[in-house]
């Protein structure tokens, strides 16, 4: 076993990604934002990754690869844990999003 391996995170990823498109780095810059909720929430609520699995129903496992970035998870899982913490997940157009940064600047 490696102990001198980084630990991975959203962050790390983005900046070792090496983006093939603008797209392809929106993609990432929503997936990390969307992480970063999920982590947020988790600890502002005092919860490990072990009582947020057992609430979502799903492994320990699944939320540390989730936080980790070191697999993309399903839909259903960023679904189940969403649900755990007591949050929902939307949908909304980019243009929409930059409009409510900017009415709220």
């Amino acid at each position: 076993m490696n102990n001198n391996k980084k630990l991975r995170t959203w962050s790390n990823f983005k900046k070792e990604l090496d983006y093939k498109s603008e797209y392809e780095k929106k993609v990432i810059s929503e997936m990390a934002k969307l992480v970063v909720q999920i982590v947020n929430r988790r600890k502002s609520l005092g919860l490990t990754q072990a009582q947020v699995a057992e609430r979502a129903g799903i492994t320990q496992a699944q939320v540390a690869r989730l936080e980790t970035s070191s697999s993309v998870p399903s839909i259903e899982t960023v679904m189940k844990i969403a649900v755990a913490l007591d949050m929902t997940v939307g949908l909304s157009a980019l243009d929409e999003q930059a409009a409510g940064v900017m009415a709220h600047a």
